[in-house]
């Protein structure tokens, strides 16, 4: 069991009136030990607590706090888990994890297979390593929903993928947790010739059996970047390939509008990059469940950006030249949504995809830009210092707004080009804003 020792505790919080400190570690809460955070979270629910602590010198003491329902304590843990994160036990013959060079931040390499983490931040898991144990106190603990990497149906072929022996009771499991109340959200990562065609309708219809507790499912393509050997030989899809699991996933979500009144399933963005088709309207996307999952992020920037439009101004009052940098998966669609800016006098704009020669060229998507890819294909672009006042990068390039996956800054990007940066949203309102330096006046 890990120790619950306080990393952080925020101003004026409960626990800092209370008298908790940094260092101290929290053993009971109400005469009940703090295993991990899904204890501590369950524990600090009530409205009063008795917490029994331990000093960084040794000492013990307890304290009292009284408050409301629900209200936050505003610890910060040293380990955010508790207990730390459990490792995933599976050897996937796509994880993209195995597809990485050395020398990236050490968060990157991190295989998590936690169901805690699923619950609390969206992470998809297989569950190839949980005990009985761990299921019942999902449900008797009601940690719903959970995001689930099924992949197949068929169990052979879900072993074969992910090289886990226990990998073929998925809908065992997930029936387990459909019978108990546990809704779940799913995705299958796509490899043609493993588990498209025949194996994807199985598993679509399989799927489909267990509505409403499948609240969606996102299809994706596989990634591949060119650090594969060794590996298992796998390609990217052709356009004729996507464009078939298109059709297939419309026509189930036709027929799924007329069974449930929901689509359920959803294909990728990036496969519709990759057929060259049309983009869907954002309410063929519902509620958009798996967005951050790169299902239905252009539809859902497109419709903003659409209705933003008619509030953007016709001139604006000195010249302003601005730089997007982006992936080629979006440079189709931004130059066309972005193309009533082109009437906007004194504004000069470039969108400029970034070729990935870091992870290799069929890796397109914004989010696995490097700065050192950035850098190197824009430094001829700013050699005239001055014509350029602003670089935008879109969030999801960065984590936490400021590194690049080989650990480049917004900072380094700014010293090595000449230029201000700044971080988008993806977001119409600030992106239009951020592309003419100010504000809009119309409503969202």
């Amino acid at each position: 069991m890990g120790k619950a020792v306080i990393k952080e505790i925020k101003k004026g919080s409960l626990a800092e009136k209370a008298g908790l400190k940094k260092g101290d570690e929290i053993l009971q809460i109400n005469g009940r030990s703090v295993k991990d955070i899904i204890d501590y979270m369950f524990l600090v629910t009530d409205e009063k607590l008795n917490i029994r602590v331990k000093a960084s010198d040794g000492k013990e003491r307890e304290l009292v706090v009284e408050k409301e329902f629900d209200e936050d304590l505003g610890v910060e843990f040293e380990n955010p888990l508790i207990d730390g994160i459990r490792p995933c036990r599976n050897k996937c013959i796509f994880c993209f994890v195995d597809q990485m060079p050395k020398g990236l931040r050490p968060s990157l390499y991190i295989k998590d297979d936690d169901y805690r983490l699923s619950v609390l931040e969206g992470t998809f898991i297989t569950l190839t390593n949980l005990k009985d144990e761990d299921l019942e106190r999902i449900v008797s603990m009601r940690l719903s929903p959970l995001y689930i990497s099924v992949h197949a149906t068929d169990g052979q072929v879900r072993k074969a993928m992910l090289k886990n022996k226990d990998a073929d009771k998925i809908m065992e499991r997930l029936v387990f947790l459909k019978e108990n109340g546990i809704l779940f959200h799913t995705q299958i990562v796509l490899c043609p010739g493993i588990n498209d065609g025949e194996v994807l309708e199985r598993t679509l219809k399989d799927l489909f059996s267990l509505h409403p507790s499948v609240q969606s499912i996102a299809v994706v393509p596989v990634g591949i970047t060119r650090f594969r050997q060794g590996l298992h030989p796998l390609r990217r899809f052709t356009r004729e390939e996507a464009v078939e699991v298109i059709e297939k996933i419309e026509s189930f979500q036709r027929e799924n509008l007329k069974r449930f009144g929901t689509r359920l399933v959803f294909a990728a963005d990036e496969f519709y990059e990759m057929a060259k088709k049309e983009f869907p309207p954002a309410e063929a996307y519902e509620d958009f469940p798996q967005w951050e999952n790169g299902v239905g992020m252009v539809a859902s920037l497109k419709e903003q950006l659409a209705e933003l439009m008619d509030g953007i101004p016709s001139a604006l009052p000195k010249k302003r030249r601005v730089k997007i940098a982006t992936g080629f998966s979006a440079s189709r669609f931004l130059n066309d949504a972005l193309s009533p800016l082109k009437k906007v006098a004194n504004l000069e704009f470039e969108i400029c995809p970034i070729e990935n020669h870091f992870f290799g060229e069929t890796v397109t998507v914004a989010g696995l830009v490097t700065g050192g890819d950035l850098i190197a294909q824009m430094k001829a672009g700013f050699a005239d210092e001055g014509k350029w006042d602003v670089l935008l990068l879109p969030e999801v390039m960065l984590k936490d707004g400021e590194l690049f996956l080989d650990g480049i800054s917004v900072k380094d990007v700014e010293q090595n080009l000449g230029v201000e940066a700044v971080v988008v949203r993806i977001d119409g309102r600030d992106f239009l804003e951020k592309i003419l330096g100010t504000d809009l006046e119309v409503s969202p």
